[in-house]
């Protein structure tokens, strides 16, 4: 078995960042600056995995600067030949971990109505589907209408942690 280390992001990390994002569809593609951004301004917050010196994991969050009491996830993503190994729910526990310490009392994220594994995995994580916004129904989920846009319905989720 190969052994996956969790650590906090370095900012030379955003390049690596960037390679797994590419792999992991179907989470939309960022500008490539954004990694950068996450690596050098919220390093505190935001984590990887890693494999034999190499990236193949990340969780991309930060602690909101209006409520400091919720945090939200951006991105998780884990390279396809290392999925099912436990390692997302690793990075989860490290990042709620991290904020919980600093004052967070909930963690919300969104996902694509028709991520249903995301949904699965999420709900599996002890994440419940928000009741939040204008509510449309998507792929059988209760999304929130035009969330990311006209026609983008995210289902918004969140844990207490």
């Amino acid at each position: 078995m190969t052994e996956v280390t969790i650590r906090g992001v370095e900012e030379e990390d955003f390049l690596e960042i960037m390679k797994v994002a590419a792999e992991c569809a179907p989470v939309p593609l960022e500008r490539d600056s954004i990694y950068h951004c996450f690596t050098r301004y919220f390093a505190d917050t935001c984590f990887v995995a890693e494999s034999r010196s190499l990236v193949v994991g990340f969780i991309l969050g930060w602690i909101s600067q209006v409520e400091s009491t919720i945090a939200y996830v951006h991105n998780v993503c884990v390279m396809p030949d290392m999925r099912k190994k436990g390692i997302a729910t690793r990075l989860y526990d490290r990042f709620i971990e991290t904020v919980k310490v600093k004052g967070c009392k909930e963690v919300f994220l969104i996902v694509n109505p028709r991520n249903e594994a995301s949904l699965r995995f999420h709900q599996a994580l002890g994440f419940r589907i928000s009741e939040e916004g204008e509510g449309i129904e998507v792929n059988g989920v209760r999304a929130v209408k035009d969330y990311n846009g006209p026609a983008q319905h995210m289902v918004v989720m969140y844990k207490t942690i």
